[in-house]
């Protein structure tokens, strides 16, 4: 079973995400630590981080980038979904994001470019 951490500052929509992922036989699990989630993410290891552009006490971005920029390889490795309610595709790719999902996102369209992430490729139609 894959483990998404889902680094989301809604808690109504990450308990949304989260529920979806299991119905579709996916751990969802938030993080522990919201200052800082590369902490969870060198911790819990998972296969795929799902985050949001627009976090409260931080840019999303700015964690992805240092996320990419992480000693350990497998935690700077580790693939990325980035989210936002506005196209900030450009952004995100030029950090190191592996995909991006404007939302609110089509649960299809959602769960394919999650099953192409964790598959190791990307389709961005």
């Amino acid at each position: 079973m894959a483990k998404i951490l889902v680094v989301d500052d809604d808690p109504s929509g990450t308990r949304l995400l989260i529920t979806l992922l299991g119905f579709e036989g996916y751990q969802g699990i938030q993080p522990e630590n919201w200052s800082d989630p590369i902490q969870d993410v060198s911790r819990e290891r998972p296969d795929l981080v799902m985050m949001d552009v627009r976090l409260l006490s931080r840019d999303g971005v700015e964690v992805l980038r240092r996320l990419r920029a992480h000693s350990d390889p497998l935690v700077a490795a580790t693939p990325v979904l980035m989210m936002s309610a506005e196209d900030q595709s450009a952004r995100c790719r030029e950090a190191g994001a592996n995909a991006f999902i404007e939302k609110p996102f089509d649960r299809v369209k959602l769960l394919k470019r999650i099953e192409s992430l964790l598959e190791g490729s990307i389709e961005e139609s």
